[in-house]
């Protein structure tokens, strides 16, 4: 346990919904009927008459933290006391069946910080079908719950919600346990920006000051060297937002299609700035010799150069230089960091002026 809680907060296991967009789960789920008698709180937490049955389920990854998952439940009830005035299970003989089938929304709290990606806990809500004993009712479901995740794709998942519609003898509360598991195995290529949409790069507000017209012309403000400063900043943090997301496959250095629009929007911005000059850094994992991964670097910078002289940008604001596996910012031992060490970054090197 010390050795899993160990490799827990290193902060390596995460398994980014942006990449591997899908999730399947499987496992045990309670179902335990509310009674009317009974307070709510102790009915949900207190009382032994738990039926136990299986839940599985799949989601899928929307945007900017929000899942959909749709999931079924099956079990036997042998304990409650609607239906059931003593609940001794080994003394019921007339078991109800119930099966489940309901959509819920999900948005994972973990979006909101950087700290501990393997702790994933969120709120839902839905709306389904529930039968017992051959009579459906409509749903509506509210509750919380958490993924923790082990590695990359493989996680375990505790949830509990209360199904509300029908009345006496259909209100019922669910808890569940089961393991969770990420899809594709494997990353996939250039996905969704999540962590673009996560990272707001705020805009200074500058104070306006009205131009005062003479016979000469316009006075206009200029910059000071702070505001420059902090603008050569704020567009290199623009930019690697996005140069972030251009990831390669091993030994390959060609543009995929899906990276055209974020090279667009890159390009967008270095016309904004169109004082500034730009540097393209080429990056590698460490699969190969040093020379091979230095010379593939290279040719990543200058294929992302070609792309953006392409498009509007001036050969004479850019330059391209190959790091090769010198500089990773993930640990080359797993395939999700070779994955984002297969990279380029772009900086301002010099103005115009």
């Amino acid at each position: 346990m010390v050795a899993t809680l160990a490799t827990l907060s290193t902060g390596v296991l995460s398994a980014q919904d942006n990449y591997r967009p899908w999730l399947v789960g499987a496992g045990v789920s309670t179902v335990d009927f509310k009674v009317p008698e009974r307070s709510f709180v102790k009915d949900w937490f207190g009382y032994p008459d738990m039926n136990v049955g299986f839940r599985v389920n799949a989601a899928r990854y929307i945007k900017k933290g929000i899942t959909a998952e749709a999931g079924f439940a099956y079990a036997s009830i042998k304990k409650d006391q609607n239906y059931f005035p003593d609940v001794e299970e080994t003394k019921l003989t007339d078991a109800k069946s119930y099966w489940a089938f309901d959509v819920r929304g999900r948005y994972h709290l973990n979006r909101l910080w950087d700290g501990l990606p393997w702790l994933d806990p969120y709120p839902q809500v839905g709306v389904g079908v529930a039968s017992v004993d051959n009579e459906s009712k409509f749903k509506f479901i509210a509750g919380v719950g958490v993924n923790f995740w082990f590695t990359d794709v493989v996680g375990a998942n505790v949830n509990t919600a209360y199904n509300a519609g029908g009345g006496t003898g259909h209100d019922y509360y669910q808890w569940g346990a089961g393991v969770v598991l990420k899809l594709p195995l494997t990353a996939r290529e250039n996905p969704i920006v999540d962590h673009v949409e996560r990272t707001k790069v705020k805009e200074p507000k500058v104070k306006k000051e009205r131009k005062r017209v003479t016979k000469t012309g316009a006075i206009t403000r200029v910059e000071t060297p702070e505001e420059r400063e902090e603008r050569t900043k704020r567009v290199v943090k623009q930019i690697n937002l996005y140069a972030k997301t251009i990831l390669f496959d091993t030994d390959k250095s060609v543009v995929k299609p899906q990276a055209e629009f974020i090279l667009d929007n890159i390009a967008i911005i270095m016309n904004e700035n169109p004082d500034f000059n730009f540097v393209v850094e080429g990056h590698t994992d460490n699969t190969g010799t040093p020379e091979h991964n230095l010379k593939l670097s290279q040719d990543r910078a200058d294929a992302i150069k070609q792309y953006l002289s392409r498009h509007g940008v001036s050969k004479k604001r850019l330059d391209a230089k190959g790091y090769g596996q010198t500089r990773p910012i993930e640990s080359n031992e797993t395939e999700r960091g070779k994955e984002i060490n297969r990279r380029v970054e772009i900086n301002v090197v010099k103005d115009n002026q």
